[in-house]
């Protein structure tokens, strides 16, 4: 099954790629090991390679790779990421308040729907949600413009 394309040319897995190495860099913005990130991914350490590689030769690149030295995010990765979890923290505040979703399916719930909505379907969640600084597990929901509050956990 080929992986979906979102609007921008973003595949899913660039998605989970961007998201596992703002978690695994942490608010430090540290280099992520190959080796953490598979784990993290799930998947071979050449895929993960191969992936980088990818994404550091792109028109604008997502990631600084260096062979040997690990992974961090460029500013339009980091952009990309944050935009990513803003959305999944946004739906599953949406599926908890809205839907009435129990707190241990909206993660799932989430993963699956975070590739996909458009920027006018966020801002629409989040007007009707009243513009929510967390998420139902108390994590920070990144702004519109980008911004994680200090004090946040990636999570």
């Amino acid at each position: 099954m080929a992986a979906r394309k979102r609007a921008n040319g973003n595949t899913e897995s660039v998605d989970n790629y961007l998201k596992a190495i703002l978690y695994l860099g942490g608010p430090e913005e540290w280099r992520v090991t190959i080796k953490a990130l598979a784990g993290r991914l799930s998947v071979a350490p050449a895929s993960v390679t191969n992936m980088l590689q990818k994404l550091a030769v792109s028109a604008e690149p997502l990631v600084e790779y260096e062979r040997h030295r690990g992974v961090r995010l460029s500013p339009a990765g980091k952009r990309r990421a944050l935009e990513v979890l803003r959305h999944h923290r946004l739906i599953e505040t949406f599926l908890y308040e809205v839907l009435d979703y129990p707190i241990d399916e909206v993660h799932e719930e989430a993963e699956r729907l975070e590739h996909f909505i458009s920027e006018r379907f966020e801002e629409r969640i989040a007007a009707k949600l009243g513009h929510p600084r967390t998420d139902p597990h108390g994590h920070s929901i990144p702004t519109i413009e980008g911004e994680m509050p200090e004090e946040e956990g990636l999570e």
